[in-house]
């Protein structure tokens, strides 16, 4: 463990007072109280992730002594449920407000959710009650975990925000929890197995899927139906 790992603490709460100077700068007072708002909301939404690991460790699932327990870990324990706990206050807090208004908005609300989520996850992660941490490349994960949820909340921002635009609302919105979720356990898979090159090209194919998704919600405009 080293100790410099320790700064990445300040790397969510520093990126979203950034993002919380810049938008209220550009946007009107309830555009902001809703940045602070996310925030707090994906700060909230780590009790689903408390959940699951409290669960894994008591069922002895934190145990990686097999293909199947690591691919269950990757996905479920983690993945599955840090998805889950964003995905449940972004979808039925966030995006009904009006203040969303643009498909832009739903990426952009996203990352302030990852934010507060992931300020608090890795605070547990350091202090490690359910002794997870073992299981992790300690450095490598403290600091990746924050720009990879930002980069998770594209996605889910993406099509969790759209759907507030189309008439299939339940379809974008399952489709924004599950992709997230499986990206979210192809990322912790490669970590928990050492697997560098895959996550090399993971990444890359990941990063040209968010700045494609990115560049669409930009460009897209819309009033909610």
């Amino acid at each position: 463990m080293r100790p410099i790992a320790f700064i990445t603490l300040v790397f969510a709460p520093a990126i979203a007072l950034g993002m919380y100077i810049y938008f209220s700068k550009r946007n009107d007072k309830a555009f902001s109280q809703l940045l602070m708002t996310s925030y707090l909301a994906g700060a909230a939404g780590i009790t689903v992730l408390i959940l699951a690991e409290g669960i894994s460790l008591m069922l002895g699932l934190n145990d990686l002594r097999s293909l199947k327990r690591i691919l269950f870990f990757s996905f479920i324990t983690i993945g599955g449920s840090s998805e889950l706990g964003k995905f449940i206050f972004f979808r039925y807090y966030i995006v009904p407000k009006n203040v969303l208004n643009k498909p832009i908005h739903g990426i952009t609300f996203s990352i302030m959710v990852s934010l507060g989520f992931s300020t608090l996850a890795l605070i547990l992660f350091m202090v490690n009650p359910f002794k997870v941490q073992e299981l992790f490349p300690f450095t490598l994960y403290s600091f990746v975990i924050v720009p990879a949820n930002m980069m998770f909340a594209v996605i889910m921002g993406f099509f969790v925000g759209m759907a507030k635009f189309m008439k299939t609302r339940f379809v974008f919105s399952l489709t924004g929890l599950l992709v997230t979720a499986i990206f979210h356990g192809i990322f912790n898979f490669c970590i928990l197995t050492s697997d560098f090159k895959l996550l090399s090209l993971f990444s890359f194919g990941f990063m040209v899927i968010v700045l494609t998704l990115g560049l669409k919600a930009a460009y897209s405009e819309g009033d909610p139906l």
